[in-house]
């Protein structure tokens, strides 16, 4: 019986790990406790976050990973309904999972009621307030929702020695795309954010002609002063000046600080058209006259010929940030599923967010665990991919 983390010989460019005989929960469990345990989380931590991710997961993760996610779910390019990431605040080491819970029927109807059953059942888990989701779900929910959509997605982020968060993350094209800005501006309102989203709304015309789209819309399930209302747009086709405006909406985002992210995916200098879907979330938070954050999501297999080019580039820019690369550099390798000079596109995504002058960005690195041979595609629109976002920070 092959272990969680074994894999095929001759894996193919794309790393595919051998899961088909496995469970979601054994695979992701596994990875997740390797992470840990190359983060320097303690044992004790790690068995604890271990069980509540197996509960979160319930009944679903029991199910074999087979040959093929039916219908493949939008969070990964190869139709894989998870992903995990590693993040760094002030230099701390934080792991998170992304996922759609899978439904009892092969349907984004059924995956959309498990994803509500989750909400509601994390109701009684410690830190958790479902109040603001309660007040705008009807907003995000439908009675034939789409495929390549996401339906109710969580997320699980774990930085000890404090207990797991969560976020849920909903779809604003629910009811239509060209519904979508009213949706999101009346789930603003519900949630007493409208005055700081005024200064997108009223941009929100130029921006979807320019290429810019509202993809997703993300909820901390938690009640206190911090809690962010995350809003992700996917840019299409454009140069990079053109995403640094809608970055630059966010008072603590500094443009200047993150030409070292684009420097180290793009490359030095560059500024012609971007054509790999980036994203930038802006996070709006009580209190602030609009948005107080700003998330760039890059992609790196598309502009880093290899994954050890890809981890290069990503311990440069964390020592450009006063960062400690170690910890990153052995878990990297040991969750690789073949050597980093083989394959590409575990390292999907970097996310880079400037928090104040005195201290370092704070860094993510999104890995997508390629488990179906299948080859991934980018541009969703022409081809009907699966990629999907990197929305657990």
């Amino acid at each position: 019986m092959s272990s969680p983390l074994d894999v095929p010989s001759g894996t193919k460019r794309w790393g595919i790990y051998n899961a088909s005989t496995l469970s979601y929960a054994e695979f992701l469990t596994a990875h997740w406790r390797e992470m840990s345990h190359q983060l320097g989380f303690s044992r004790s931590d790690i068995d604890k976050s271990v069980a509540e991710l197996r509960a979160v997961l319930s009944p679903w993760g029991d199910q074999l990973i087979g040959s093929a996610c039916v219908p493949p779910s939008f969070v990964a390019a190869d139709g894989f309904p998870a992903e995990l990431s590693v993040s760094w605040r002030n230099g701390r080491a934080e792991l998170r999972v992304l996922f759609e819970s899978l439904g009892t029927e092969p349907t984004p109807r059924s995956r959309q009621k498990a994803g509500l059953a989750l909400t509601r059942r994390l109701a009684g888990t410690r830190g958790v307030s479902l109040d603001r989701f309660r007040a705008v779900e009807d907003l995000f929910l439908s009675d034939a929702p789409q495929p390549n959509r996401p339906t109710v997605w969580h997320s699980l982020a774990w930085r000890p020695p404090h207990p797991p968060s969560y976020k849920v993350y909903l779809n604003p094209q629910a009811h239509g795309v060209d519904r979508t800005a009213e949706v999101v501006t009346e789930a603003m309102r519900r949630l007493n954010l409208i005055n700081a989203w005024l200064s997108v709304r009223q941009r929100l015309p130029e921006f979807v002609q320019r290429g810019h789209e509202i993809d997703f819309v993300g909820l901390d399930l938690r009640r206190d002063a911090q809690s962010r209302v995350k809003i992700y747009f996917r840019h299409h086709p454009m140069r990079r000046s053109e995403i640094d405006a809608v970055a630059a909406l966010a008072h603590r985002h500094s443009t200047l600080r993150a030409q070292r992210a684009w420097r180290a995916v793009y490359g030095t200098g560059w500024d012609g058209m971007i054509d790999n879907e980036p994203l930038t979330c802006l996070a709006f938070r009580a209190g602030s006259p609009g948005p107080d954050e700003a998330n760039l999501y890059l992609r790196l297999p598309d502009n880093a010929g290899s994954d050890a080019i890809a981890h290069e580039r990503i311990i440069g820019l964390m020592r450009a940030e006063g960062i400690d690369p170690l910890r990153y550099q052995e878990l990297i390798r040991s969750t690789a599923p073949a050597p980093l000079e083989t394959i590409s596109g575990l390292q999907e995504l970097l996310s880079y967010r400037t928090i104040a002058p005195s201290r370092p960005a704070d860094l993510g690195v999104y890995l997508r665990f390629s488990t179906y041979n299948t080859q991934p595609i980018h541009n969703r629109h022409e081809t009907g991919d699966h990629c999907g976002q990197a929305a657990a920070g």
